[in-house]
């Protein structure tokens, strides 16, 4: 069933359900009101028969008692040796009431006429106590009742014509929204274009809160898809470019460069170099596509000590001279150890590639632990500085080519800093040099290191 006519059958029954308790407690309270007010006033004529009878002396009690026959009633009584003389009663009454009644006063049905009636002590001719029951026909406050009861049901009838208006109305206003979103939904399953659901910009209720965040998440999924589509595009550029260098020079190899020594050996050079150019390559993609997955081993280290081994490991990696300058003794702080030391030798590669000179690591703490990484190297120009930790972004394709870059290197090193909640930030002026600074804020990790020890 759809969820329209769920909310059009589930609020229909519960108000007519509602109605039907307050048509019912309505006709209770009036029927017990009036059946009661019957009886009180009974019992006033009755006491009022009992003190006449009580108070003159006739031969005839019954003529003082017909003087007190109500309209539609009667008057009977029973003598102190319980003998029930006849009945002095209306013509119109034509049934019988039982011999013996339990309260003394109340209302009876008799043959499915209802009566009110009252019991009372009365001084009969021979001096002993009798009993005199009065009794009314109340057919009439019965007919008034039933009339009240159709009265009641016809309101009912008529108080569900716009309750069932009102919820169809409320099923279209919920359900629309769903039925555009699911509209909407089959729609970009079909063509596989990202849309948007129409969201009225004057509203703040709950159904224009979810349309806005479709519309968001909409937004993203067409921002990421574009991402992923540039991100293949340009590794199967990247791929293409050393895959058509290595068959080039195998079809020259398989031409000629097995009978001239000097052409083999230049493919063999070349491919061997395409060959590692298209490893690095690869291991860029994996790192990149990795880095969502990977888990992350929060915990507190001192930065100098990290640095001072990054640092000998480059000294003695590269015939290059890097420096660690440092007034501090020990800087603590909360990371990964393992991908921080990633990211500082993405760093250091950068900058070696890019520069011929010594290169400083300098590490302070000034309110925040900060590193910064400085080179004197040809530098990058003002307007490319925004540009460059987007990926596959190169500043002189050229220049990429002479170090084997793919763009990939500060892309990569941007993501590891964001995994590991630092800030990471480059400045750089055309041929004197770049620096790119590491900053630790006081409260970086504090979530995730909580987290970890909430387990």
């Amino acid at each position: 069933m759809k969820l329209k006519n769920k909310i059009h059958i589930s609020s229909t029954l519960l108000m007519l359900v509602i109605l039907l308790i307050l048509a019912f407690v309505i006709y209770f309270s009036f029927s017990r009101l009036t059946y009661s007010t019957e009886v009180e006033q009974l019992q006033t004529e009755t006491n009022a028969l009992v003190a006449k009878f009580n108070n003159t002396e006739t031969e005839d009690p019954s003529t003082v008692l017909r003087a007190y026959v109500p309209v539609n009633g009667l008057v009977k009584v029973t003598t102190a040796d319980g003998q029930q003389l006849a009945p002095i009663q209306s013509p119109t009454v034509t049934v019988k009431l039982p011999d013996k009644l339990e309260e003394l006063s109340g209302t009876i049905n008799v043959e499915g006429e209802r009566f009110a009636y009252v019991k009372a002590p009365i001084i009969w001719t021979d001096g002993q106590v009798a009993e005199v029951t009065v009794a009314q026909s109340m057919q009439e406050t019965t007919k008034n009742l039933e009339t009240l009861r159709l009265v009641l049901v016809a309101v009912t009838l008529l108080a569900m014509i716009p309750v069932i208006i009102s919820s169809v109305v409320l099923g279209r206003i919920v359900t629309r929204p769903i039925t555009n979103l699911t509209t909407t939904m089959t729609r970009i399953q079909r063509n596989g274009n990202f849309e948007k659901l129409p969201v009225a910009s004057n509203s703040h209720d709950e159904l224009t809160e979810m349309g806005n965040t479709f519309n968001e998440m909409m937004d993203l999924l067409e921002e990421n898809y574009s991402k992923q589509e540039e991100f293949v595009s340009n590794a199967s550029h990247e791929l293409k470019t050393p895959l058509t260098v290595i068959g080039s020079y195998a079809k020259l190899l398989q031409r000629q460069g097995m009978h001239d020594e000097k052409i083999a050996e230049e493919s063999l050079i070349a491919i061997r170099a395409e060959t590692d150019r298209m490893k690095v390559l690869i291991e860029q993609l994996l790192h990149i596509a990795r880095r969502s997955e990977s888990q992350m081993e929060w915990i507190t280290v001192n930065v100098v000590d990290i640095l001072a081994q990054t640092v000998t490991a480059m000294n003695t990696s590269y015939d290059r001279e890097f420096e660690l300058i440092t007034a501090e003794q020990s800087l603590p702080v909360v990371t990964d150890v393992s991908k921080f030391k990633q990211l500082l030798y993405i760093l250091l590669d950068n900058a070696r590639k890019y520069s011929a000179n010594k290169i400083e690591v300098i590490a302070q703490k000034n309110g925040d632990t900060v590193i910064q990484i400085r080179d004197t190297g040809i530098g990058i120009p003002k307007d490319a500085v925004p540009f460059v930790f987007e990926r596959f972004y190169r500043v002189d394709k050229a220049r990429n080519r002479e170090t084997g870059g793919f763009g990939l290197g500060l892309s990569l090193a941007k993501q590891l800093a964001d995994s590991l909640k630092i800030e990471i930030s480059l400045e750089s002026i055309e041929q004197l040099g770049t620096t790119v600074t590491i900053t630790f804020s006081e409260n970086s990790n504090v979530a995730d290191v909580h987290l970890k020890q909430e387990g």
